[in-house]
């Protein structure tokens, strides 16, 4: 098995990041509330401001509009109370803390211990295999179903079927990263835009802070590069300019290796194993892990390569985790902030 560096943040570390940083989301808050009050109020709320019971305490009465989803403009309840969670969206939603009655059974491959036990009790309306059951989700009578989707799984998520006797709030992807960019507008089709937004402007502040906190270090660690393994036999993957991971990666102000397409298809780019040199350059590996820092089955496939633990930066000790590439919340988030930190005060420079 390659050797691995499992670092943590200490507690301390990660609540003061998080200390100098809580203006600047309660900052994000203060606007964003003030901005939503107001002018007029009517039983047709159409606004992004209306809560959730999960992001704040009481009810709305009423509905709203949800412009430019994939079905077109939707109505949908101002305080939704009984959400149907379809693909890609369950973990979100899980994380948000929103009223559930259930869920596509995809979440499980993405969720915390916690988030499993949250939801346990709450039926599934289908599976990835098999799909969204149309039938399943209205005997829940559901007051709203958020979901992605994509042209080519639209009658596998059934929304055809859904349409018109439930709300139904259907968010375009093409590539994984697009469920995160997406998440704005799942958490305002559950009444938790606010929560969201003011989270995320928090969460770039975090990144920022990393880079900011350890210049020093990370100037002298040279090029850092993503991988994972691959079903595909005989080659594994490194993140691409169009990954969220490398997204993370630089915002924290670590510099990506030039080993992968400056002109990427995709979020991701295969390396047949014979080109595991091609890693060579990079002084710093992060590695797809679960969310306690363990590989996942396919990278440890590719970690116990003899080619892969001859790499220099595996030599030096500078191979690290990255927990959970692939579940797009904030908890996830910040795990991955907490790890990249971790791992920047680790790592072994380049240079003595």
């Amino acid at each position: 098995m390659a050797t691995t560096t499992r670092v943590t943040t200490t507690r301390g570390a990660r609540g003061s990041r998080r200390a100098r940083n809580l203006i600047v989301a309660l900052a994000a808050s203060v606007s964003l509330v003030a901005a939503g009050c107001g002018g007029d109020s009517s039983d047709e709320d159409t606004s992004s401001t209306a809560k959730a019971a999960g992001c704040q305490a009481g009810s709305e009465s009423g509905k709203r509009t949800l412009k430019g989803t994939f079905l077109g403009d939707v109505e949908v309840p101002a305080t939704p109370q009984k959400i149907v969670a379809g693909w890609l969206v369950g973990n979100q939603l899980i994380d948000l803390g929103v009223p559930l009655a259930g869920l596509l059974d995809d979440y499980k491959q993405n969720a915390t211990q916690e988030e499993l036990d949250k939801v346990k009790d709450l039926p599934t309306v289908g599976s990835i295999a098999d799909g969204l059951s149309a039938e399943k989700t209205l005997s829940l009578k559901p007051d709203l179903v958020v979901t992605s989707i994509r042209k080519d799984v639209i009658e596998t998520l059934a929304v055809e079927k859904l349409k018109g006797k439930v709300p139904v709030a259907a968010f375009d992807i093409k590539e994984p990263a697009d469920v995160w960019r997406n998440y704005t507008k799942v958490a305002d089709a559950v009444g938790c835009g606010d929560k969201v937004a003011a989270d995320l402007k928090r969460l770039d502040a975090d990144l920022t802070q990393v880079g900011t906190a350890n210049k020093d270090a990370i100037s002298k660690l040279g090029t850092v590069a993503y991988v994972e393994g691959s079903a595909v036999p005989g080659s594994f993957q490194i993140a691409t300019s169009k990954a969220l991971t490398y997204e993370r990666l630089t915002k924290a102000g670590l510099t990506y290796f030039g080993g992968a397409d400056p002109n990427p298809e995709r979020y991701n780019q295969a390396i047949s194993l014979e080109l595991t040199s091609k890693l060579e350059p990079a002084n710093v590996i992060f590695y797809e892990a679960d969310f306690d820092g363990k590989p996942t089955k396919r990278t440890q496939e590719l970690l116990d390569k003899p080619t892969f633990k001859n790499l220099p930066a595996v030599k030096a000790g500078n191979l690290f985790p990255y927990p959970a590439p692939y579940a797009y919340t904030i908890t996830a988030a910040d795990k991955q902030v907490d790890a990249i930190e971790s791992a920047v005060k680790a790592a072994k420079p380049t240079t003595p």
